[in-house]
């Protein structure tokens, strides 16, 4: 109709639905801009009865300081990376949260993720990590990317190698002592009599998996035992590498009197396998593994007789030594520490049939 006038509503947003700023909280406080961000930053000195003021205030509006901007002025970001290789690995889960729990004390934030054991994907994930500033990075790296984590250490980002350890790199390792846990499987079964002992090994490929090889290969000459081929047989670190290499070994003219696995995934297996076919263990076959298995398989008799792994400790001396990098950026010196296994001998361990 001709003559009418159309006003277009608008809608008004309530100030308590809008996000506080850091000059609402000065202007409730009754301070400076200047005196709510050293207070928030801990910069300079600021008197008690003004930081009450300025606490009181973001309190009460509910304000989160932005920490992309605070980071930017600190060049801190109290953030740790841990990459993984596998999330649903208990071990590195075990490791995970014992770096969690030391940075918890000191105010950290962490970023865990995994590699999935892809090094094209391990790559991607350092350069993201890179780019959203973390203070440092511990990684289970899949010893493929050397390059990448070698630029990361020359721009002065602390980084740690956990369980993997690349003696190449100039970075700071905490791991197990793999060779080590291998001599004590192969020392106690030679104390046990047995001279045909069958390996199964896991993905050599991989950092740890060619450690562990090289320990067994290392631990046979030392003793005295032949290492053919035929007493090979790789598993990959999976459950069903564990169970085929049962059927492998027994369908030989002379099958081992022993099987040494290089870890518990694969070790699972070999029990079922055993179970399944009626072999009984120790009286016809002893078997030794390194690390222990999961708490599932354990209440499965025999137990089996292992070499330790220390994940939580791992996990808290990577901690430790980022802390240190951290603080003390001055520091240059690199540190190593391997953490010696011990062999807890149970029930699936005999002398040869």
């Amino acid at each position: 109709m001709l003559g009418m006038v159309y006003r277009r509503e608008v809608k008004r947003v309530p100030i308590a639905m809008m996000k506080p700023t850091i000059k609402d909280v000065a202007k409730l406080a009754g301070v400076s801009v200047g005196t709510v961000s050293k207070v928030i930053n801990h910069e300079g000195t600021v008197k008690p009865l003004l930081q009450e003021k300025v606490w009181r205030a973001i309190r009460e509006l509910n304000y989160r300081p932005n920490a992309v901007a605070r980071s930017l002025k600190s060049s801190t970001t109290n953030t740790l990376a841990v990459l993984l290789g596998d999330i649903t690995n208990p071990f590195q889960m075990t490791l995970a949260k014992a770096i969690e729990d030391v940075m918890n004390e000191h105010d950290y934030q962490l970023l865990i993720s995994s590699t999935k054991e892809d090094p094209e994907m391990e790559r991607k994930k350092l350069r993201m990590l890179y780019e959203k500033r973390v203070d440092g990075i511990i990684v289970c790296t899949t010893g493929r990317v050397n390059d990448e984590i070698r630029t990361l250490l020359e721009r002065q980002i602390p980084i740690v190698l956990v369980d993997r350890p690349v003696l190449s790199l100039p970075a700071d390792i905490v791991a197990d002592n793999n060779r080590y846990g291998m001599e004590l499987l192969t020392r106690h079964l030679v104390e046990l009599g047995h001279r045909r002992i069958g390996v199964v090994h896991g993905d050599v490929s991989t950092v740890h998996g060619k450690i562990r090889y090289d320990g067994i290969v290392d631990a046979f000459s030392l003793y005295g035992l032949a290492l053919p081929e035929e007493a090979q047989y790789y598993g990959n670190f999976l459950f069903s590498g564990g169970y085929e290499a049962v059927d492998y070994f027994l369908n030989q003219k002379e099958p081992p009197t022993a099987i040494l696995s290089v870890n518990n995934n694969m070790t699972a297996g070999i029990v079922m396998a055993c179970r399944d076919r009626g072999i009984r263990i120790p009286q016809e076959l002893t078997l030794v593994t390194y690390g222990q298995l999961e708490y599932q398989w354990n209440l499965i008799r025999p137990s089996v007789t292992y070499v330790s792994q220390s994940p939580a400790t791992i996990g808290q001396k990577a901690a430790e030594l980022i802390l240190l990098r951290l603080t003390n950026r001055s520091y240059s010196e690199v540190s190593h520490l391997f953490i010696q296994p011990e062999l807890f001998v149970k029930e699936s361990s005999g002398s040869p049939a």
